[in-house]
């Protein structure tokens, strides 16, 4: 854990016309790694992997519009989250830090490493989609969502879960996995209209492909190995168009890395970033290069 001296800070910033509510944890003078939610969820997804890098870096993590301490959902987009991300960074002044994020999360730092690359060292995205979805899936992730402000998502819990969980997370017995497992299918169960309408911007996104060879931060890209085949074909795709991009598969996995193997996913960030600081002190520490004068 963080060192006995180290406050750590929950607060929330107003952000037109939103509060978004965030963590700090951490020494104030490490790097810092920002932490995006999944859809459906908030800052106590990340809880293993705060404690794996706090002692560390500096890990901010918040909630998404709408979602867990935040307010507000109405009219949320891809692009405006974005934004909220990098307004909650030049306010906490941590920029350029290192960015994780999962689903919803991926979507969102994907967005904010195409238009915001001042702000990133690296980006590291645990299935991201760069293209758009289909009008047919569109409309029945619509309906779905409608369906469930109305009635609640109690009926459906278990068949999100399916979709989000790969069957190792779903079969296992260990006590904490299934803890992990029950806290997320209890909470999907109680979800507020507005947490559910929060979700609707991840299938309303932008097609970005033609925008990802644009990335120039250090890039890792996950995707669990028990994820859909369609799913793990986008995230190749992603990490084959960003110059430089590392592919990273995490075994016994879906698609929601954080929650089903979040020890795995720590070390690897912890390595990541690790490697892109190290690589960018070694540039810092270079002499600049002196062109040979004209005589």
């Amino acid at each position: 854990m963080a060192d006995f001296f180290e406050e750590v800070v929950m607060a929330t910033f107003k952000l037109n016309g939103a509060e978004i509510y965030y963590e700090d944890y951490g020494p104030k003078d490490a790097p810092a790694i920002v932490l995006s939610p999944l859809i459906f969820t908030n800052t106590s997804v990340y809880e293993p992997i705060v404690r794996m890098l706090e002692d560390h870096y500096r890990v901010i993590a918040y909630d998404h519009r709408g979602s867990g301490k935040s307010t507000r959902a109405s009219s949320s987009s891809i692009e405006n989250s974005a934004k909220d991300v990098a307004e909650l960074i030049e306010k906490l002044d941590i920029g350029p830090c290192h960015f994780f994020g999962n689903c919803l999360g991926a979507f969102i730092g994907l967005n904010l490493a195409i238009t915001r690359p001042d702000l990133l060292k690296s980006c590291i995205l645990a299935g991201p989609n760069a293209e758009a979805d289909d009008e047919l899936t569109v409309k029945k992730m619509d309906a779905f969502l409608d369906y469930a402000k109305l009635q609640g998502m109690k009926e459906s819990a278990k068949a999100f879960t399916d979709m989000w969980f790969g069957s190792t997370f779903r079969a296992t017995q260990d006590p904490v996995q299934v803890m992990r497992r029950e806290k997320w299918t209890r909470h999907l169960a109680k979800m507020s209209p507005e947490e559910i309408e929060s979700a609707r911007q991840m299938f309303h996104r932008k097609d970005v492909t033609k925008e990802l060879s644009k990335i120039h931060c250090d890039v890792l890209v996950m995707c669990g190995d028990e994820d859909s085949p369609e799913s793990i074909e986008a995230c190749r795709k992603v990490a084959k168009a960003i110059p430089g991009a590392e592919l990273r598969v995490i075994h016994h996995a879906g698609y929601a890395l954080a929650i089903e193997q979040p020890e795995e996913v720590a070390e690897d960030i912890k390595l990541f970033v690790g490697k892109v600081e190290r690589q960018r002190k070694q540039r810092a520490r270079q002499p600049a290069k002196i062109g040979r004068a004209h005589v």
